[in-house]
């Protein structure tokens, strides 16, 4: 009894240790050494932040392309998966790890078609979901269900989810939001948020203009109603940074609660 206990224990120990293991790391076991495996899927500049939880030290991988390869070697004398999992993190990133300058005075189209109008929902630095380093910058646009998202710079399509069909005003909802992200040429990048659900009408690896239609809006994810979240970020060592931008020629923070844009 103690013996089958002992070995039920072991096996959900190493299952809880393999969930930490990220989908994109394997291992390899070659002669005398363990090999870790980097499979990088992602489309364009990537990063791999490798930090060693023993001495502190952290290491940076940059990559302009998916690829394979070995990044890590280990004596298998000397340790074994679970401890490379447990003294060791892996973070995969977008964007090059060492963006030194972008763009700033590029003028952004709105995220809509020639001809329509809609009004601010919530602007930037709110108190509301517009705060922190990934959405201060935001912006949101209330746009009932199945209006048309246009990009709003020239790009490569990284990231499509369109699956979801699930939304509502609660955390629980927030990992269920449908969205569009695309790289531009200077290293930022521009997300498009809430879309409904099968509402892209790109795929990832495309190249989009400026002004092309990519989805329709929606309702997915954390949103209190129909609208469509927008920004721009800027890639750094810890993830991504919303910054602010221009936008039909006005600075993005004048696009204030209530206001109405109009693409003329």
């Amino acid at each position: 009894m103690i013996v089958r206990f002992f070995l039920f224990y072991l096996l959900v120990f190493l299952y809880a240790e393999e969930l930490k293991r990220p989908s994109f790391i394997s291992f390899e076991i070659k002669k005398d050494s363990i090999n870790v495996i980097l499979k990088n899927p992602v489309l364009g500049n990537t990063f791999l932040k490798i930090t060693n939880h023993k001495t502190k030290k952290e290491q940076f991988l940059d990559f302009k392309k998916p690829d394979t390869l070995t990044i890590l070697t280990f004596p298998l004398s000397k340790t074994d998966t679970i401890s490379i999992i447990k003294n060791y993190s892996f973070n995969l990133y977008y964007g090059p790890s060492n963006l030194s300058s972008y763009d700033t005075l590029y003028n952004y189209n709105l995220p809509f078609l020639k001809g329509k109008r809609y009004k601010v929902l919530q602007g930037q630095n709110t108190n509301f979901t517009h705060k922190g380093n990934f959405s201060k910058y935001a912006i949101d646009f209330k746009m009932n269900i199945g209006q048309t998202v246009c990009a709003i710079r020239d790009g490569l399509v990284i990231h499509v989810k369109e699956n979801s069909g699930k939304g509502g005003n609660n955390k629980k909802f927030f990992n269920d939001a449908n969205y569009i992200l695309v790289a531009h040429s200077d290293g930022t990048y521009s997300q498009y948020v809430h879309l409904k659900k099968d509402g892209a009408i790109v795929s990832k690896g495309d190249f989009v203009k400026k002004g092309q239609p990519i989805g329709y809006s929606g309702n997915t994810g954390m949103s209190t109603e129909p609208h469509l979240h927008f920004g721009v970020f800027k890639p750094t060592k810890t993830g991504f940074y919303s910054i602010p931008f221009i936008l039909n020629a006005i600075p993005s923070s004048q696009y204030k609660k209530g206001k109405f844009a109009n693409n003329q």
